[in-house]
């Protein structure tokens, strides 16, 4: 059996003789019709050219024997000498062009004409013989010698003078008898030009006629099997992993063909293990998020939920094959957005942003949402994993810790008010004169009651702030004098530690909507920590920029910094960051910093490196785009909501 290769080779090879075959017989016949072109055109026109130049070569010489005929007198020397040169070049054309006629004679009575030519201008027959009488070169040669002088040269002009229409007579013969030749030849030429055409349309069709069965050989031989396996992988790429590729050929297109049946077979058998490991690993996942307490919902990048536990279809209405902008839930749907859009995962921020939900039994319950994307190797998004934590219990955990410690911190407000007043009295000695040591006693019994009310306080305005029960007072103030308040209070504890604070804040820097007693609460924590944590002859640097809603305002130390691993709990309450010799404190102040802030509708942030400073920066709403009627009910009431 033929294969491949040998079927190309028969086909393409065949097409290949046609081909010269039928170019050469082409070009046989083109050069036997040029060669008849040839011999009609091409001699008869040399015949024609050849007569023209003696024509010419004869106007020239009859002007050069003019002026030199001896009518005027004797001609000068230099007369006869220009004469002579100038005669030089139309002699050798008439002498080259009459020798070139001789030897293409083609026509019947040309040579007649041709020997005439000859005779008259050199007095020599076909021959060569000389004949007798007068010649043209003869009587132009002795014009030209300065020794012809009278009458000879008078008898050689007459001579030049007779001879010269003679032979102009016969050059013009020589060109009308070749002339008149080729008019019948254009006939002639016009049809060899269509027996040419006809023999190449012949020599066409018949090429087209031998390589028709070469070609419906090779497309029987050759296309048909292709188009079996082609039919067959296409039903094979819809599924069709059932279907055997038949090819009765014995050639590479049959070892194709195997080899696309062996493919088939395997992936029957991939598919059969592949639907079983699905199978399993999708019941196993199912029951694995089924048995989670929160609430798990997948979904692929199109939107579609593909799987949900049943604590999120029962809560959350999380259901399979449902869009998850049709489940009425626009949280979810903005987490679910955001991640797709940045490809990162989505993390709470705390409780407020807990969800609110009613199970079965009437009970509140709150759920942190967050989203992770999932991402190929390639970093292409495959879907969005939705986990809706469930935070009931540390919910109510939390609210119990803030009741207890507002509690606590009201209870032991009294006694701790008596203990510093029984201290101050001691103090001052009414009661008793005392010694050197029980001063000191005293004293650090003071000052630590001192330090034990700030923290009662600072615990009592979290409580509130949590609570909702904190009125703001907000009023349009102008950044400046708040910050130089701020600075003011600290400047001599700076100014102790040999530390700058610079104040760098543009001249139209709007005003700033705020409570000023507790944005001083901020500055004055902010501006503490910054006097804590910078070495002497360290500098702070408070800055502003105005933005479209807000002001934004910077607190920035050359002090020790933050480590990276501590900066998402620095606004924690009672988180304090580890280090030796630390500075006393409940780590509240951040926290309550924080509540502030967002009080006033800001947000606050923290920038820091270890070893280079921190900065903190938080926003404070412009008080030019603040409704006159939201200032006036803010004075009013000013009442902030934190319950979540």
């Amino acid at each position: 059996m033929f294969g491949l290769r040998q079927k190309l080779l028969f086909g393409f090879g065949g097409l290949l003789v046609i081909l010269l075959t039928v170019s050469g017989l082409g070009i046989a016949v083109l050069a036997q019709y040029r060669g008849a072109l040839d011999k009609f055109f091409y001699e008869n026109w040399r015949s024609v050219e050849y007569g023209q130049n003696m024509v010419d070569a004869l106007g020239r010489l009859d002007e050069i024997a003019r002026p030199i005929s001896g009518a005027g007198g004797q001609p000068t020397h230099d007369e006869l000498s220009a004469a002579a040169q100038a005669a030089g070049q139309p002699l050798e054309q008439f002498d080259a062009n009459c020798k070139a006629e001789d030897g293409n004679i083609t026509l019947e009575g040309e040579n007649v004409i041709a020997g005439n030519v000859t005779r008259l201008w050199s007095g020599l027959d076909l021959s060569g013989q000389r004949v007798t009488g007068d010649y043209y070169r003869d009587a132009i040669v002795k014009l030209l010698d300065e020794r012809t002088v009278g009458a000879a040269r008078s008898r050689a002009y007459s001579a030049l003078v007779q001879l010269s229409p003679q032979l102009k007579e016969q050059a013009q013969a020589v060109i009308k008898l070749n002339l008149d030749n080729m008019r019948p030849i254009n006939g002639r030429a016009k049809k060899m030009a269509d027996d040419a055409t006809r023999l190449m349309v012949i020599l066409a069709v018949a090429g087209v006629v031998l390589a028709l069965p070469f070609t419906l050989l090779i497309s029987r031989s050759l296309l048909k099997p292709l188009l079996t396996v082609i039919n067959s992988i296409g039903q094979i790429e819809q599924g069709n992993l059932d279907l055997v590729v038949q090819v009765k050929s014995r050639d590479e297109i049959h070892q194709l063909a195997e080899a696309f049946n062996s493919m088939a077979a395997k992936l029957r058998e991939f598919r059969r293990t592949d639907r079983a490991k699905l199978a399993r690993t999708q019941r196993t996942t199912q029951l694995a998020v089924d048995s989670l307490p929160d609430a798990i919902a997948i979904v692929n990048p199109e939107g579609v939920i593909e799987l949900s536990n049943e604590t999120a279809q029962r809560l959350f209405r999380l259901t399979p094959e449902v869009a998850i902008s049709e489940t009425r839930q626009p949280q979810l749907v903005g987490i679910y957005r955001e991640v797709v859009a940045s490809q990162r995962p989505s993390q709470p921020r705390g409780y407020d942003a807990a969800m609110e939900v009613f199970d079965r039994g009437g009970q509140l319950r709150y759920f942190l949402p967050q989203a992770i994307p999932i991402l190929d190797a390639d970093r292409r998004l495959l879907g969005v994993t939705l986990v809706l934590g469930d935070v009931t219990n540390l919910r109510r955990l939390d609210e119990m810790k803030s009741g207890l410690l507002s509690v606590v911190s009201h209870e032991l407000k009294t006694p701790l008010t008596s203990i510093r007043m029984a201290v101050h009295l001691l103090l001052e000695e009414r009661i008793g004169s005392l010694t050197a040591k029980q001063t000191e006693l005293l004293i650090a019994a003071r000052d630590d009651s001192n330090r034990l009310e700030k923290i009662i306080e600072d615990l009592l305005d979290m409580g509130r702030l949590e609570s909702g029960k904190v009125k703001l007072d907000f009023r349009p103030e102008p950044l400046e004098r708040l910050v130089s308040e701020a600075v003011a209070a600290v400047e001599t504890a700076f100014h102790d530690r040999g530390i700058s604070v610079d104040i760098d804040l543009p001249a139209d820097l709007p005003a700033v909507s705020v409570d000023p007693a507790r944005i001083d609460h901020v500055f004055s924590n902010l501006l503490s920590n910054a006097l804590k944590f910078t070495n002497p002859g360290g500098r702070v640097r408070i800055s502003a920029e105005a933005q479209d809603q807000t002001v934004s305002v910077s607190v920035q130390d050359t002090g020790i910094g933050i480590a990276a691993e501590y900066l998402p709990r620095v606004f924690d309450r009672f988180f304090r960051v580890p280090r030796a010799n630390l500075p006393p404190g409940a780590g509240l102040g951040l926290a309550i910093a924080k509540e502030i802030v967002e009080a006033h509708g800001g947000q606050i942030a923290v920038q820091s490196h270890e070893g280079q400073g921190s900065r903190f920066t938080f926003t404070l709403q412009r008080a030019d785009q603040q409704p006159a009627t939201a200032l006036e009910s803010g004075h009013e009431a000013g009442v902030y909501s934190h319950n979540g």
